[in-house]
């Protein structure tokens, strides 16, 4: 093993237990159910930037897209 790869495993070992005692802690490592999407605002002008329907336009929908 040369000398630099040698280094990163430490720095990596180190940055793995302190990801570790960081989790024992607190709440660093827990799940979430589902990410936080932002408000209606944000959502809808998102769906547009990526062109799809606004929101208001998508749940007046009478059926769902096939």
């Amino acid at each position: 093993m040369a000398k630099g790869s040698d280094d990163e495993a430490r720095l990596l070992a180190a940055a793995l237990a302190a990801v570790l005692l960081v989790s024992e802690q607190g709440e660093a490592m827990g799940p979430t159910g589902q990410r936080k999407s932002g408000d209606p605002w944000s959502r809808d002008h998102r769906r547009v930037l990526i062109g799809r329907r606004n929101l208001f336009r998508a749940r007046t929908r009478r059926s769902t897209p096939r």
